[in-house]
């Protein structure tokens, strides 16, 4: 019994990280994706 509730445990544990990851992975692509456009809105005004 205590070995199930560890395995079932442990998957958790590393879908949790799993999820995490990819969610980190989709936020860090919008930045790169965003950031560029935020830049040159900023230089044309300045400019």
């Amino acid at each position: 019994m205590a070995q199930i509730l560890l395995n079932s445990a442990v998957a958790v544990l590393i879908a949790a990280a799993f999820f995490t990851t990819t969610v980190a992975a989709l936020r860090s692509q919008d930045r790169v994706q965003k950031v560029p456009v935020k830049v040159n809105r900023r230089h044309h005004p300045n400019a």
